[in-house]
């Protein structure tokens, strides 16, 4: 069965994600005004999630962080476009996204009360990196033969 893509449109997508993701968490450094589609209730507050004691670590904005990881993800995406070996680069820092991405949640979830909508939209985000680059990864392996 052919593939649909290869390896190369893999790697095009994880920079796509990563380029959306970027400008995502850069706004929840400190937004503006938080939309009105974020605050459903207790359930749903990207404004108590943002302005909680854990959107800070050792004083840097969590989400500076996250547009931090996104950039990376980004240059290793372009970089995993032109050469073989920044596949396993974009892999090892996207699983480290996801990690991260699921200690927030963690911290959403039972710490905080409340879970960030647009946070999530972020966390999404990272995960479709991850798993484009690991698309990426088995479709660059070669087929397996019987014989």
């Amino acid at each position: 069965m052919p593939r649909v893509g290869g390896p190369k449109a893999a790697y095009i997508a994880s920079a796509f994600f990563s380029a959306a993701g970027l400008p995502l968490s850069a706004y929840l450094i400190s937004p503006p005004g938080i939309p009105q589609f974020c605050e459903i209730g207790n359930i749903f507050s990207c404004e108590a999630v943002i302005q909680s004691e854990y959107s800070r670590i050792f004083g840097i904005p969590v989400a500076a962080l996250g547009a931090g990881w996104f950039g990376v993800a980004l240059f290793l995406s372009v970089l995993a476009i032109k050469k073989e070996r920044g596949g396993y680069y974009l892999l090892g820092w996207s699983a480290l996204g996801v990690i991260g991405a699921l200690a927030l949640l963690y911290l959403e979830v039972f710490q905080i009360g409340s879970i960030c909508l647009l946070c999530t939209m972020a966390h999404a985000l990272g995960a479709a990196v991850f798993a484009s680059a690991f698309l990426a990864r088995i479709w660059s392996q070669p087929p397996i033969t019987s014989g």
